[in-house]
């Protein structure tokens, strides 16, 4: 065996891996932490996949707004409860989650939004206040 080969690292194997096929145009930088995969476009944190086992309730794509977006993002995906909408303080997510009908076309329409630079998608993260 010849002792200079180098070891291929695996690929990183990603929940909804269609996700980030589809955003890989603008070059995002994903971290994994706390059970999420976090998707980043510079200092801006756009969303998050999650895709558990243990909790499949909460699998899905979360999208990261503002309670000043919430509203208007929210109807760009027209069949999803409002039971999906989730404020804290200026922070919102839209959940669109796995267990859905449409989630497939859902997720898809998020990515084209994000790829396409729109505003109501992401937010500054903590660290980068």
């Amino acid at each position: 065996m010849n002792q200079n080969r180098k070891k291929l690292t695996p690929m990183p194997v990603y929940p909804f891996p269609f996700v980030i096929d589809e955003l890989e145009p603008i070059r995002p930088t994903i971290k994994r932490m706390f059970g999420f995969t976090y998707v980043y476009l510079g200092e801006m944190l756009l969303c998050a996949l999650r895709n558990s086992v243990k909790q499949p309730g909460s699998n899905g794509v979360w999208l990261f707004t503002t309670t000043e977006h919430i509203d208007s993002l929210g109807r760009e995906f027209p069949e999803l409860s409002r039971h999906y909408h989730w404020k804290s303080g200026n922070n919102a997510w839209i959940i669109l989650a796995s267990r859905l009908e449409h989630f497939e076309e859902y997720a898809y329409k998020a990515c084209e939004l994000m790829l396409n630079g729109d505003r109501r998608i992401g937010r500054v993260t903590r660290g980068h206040r």
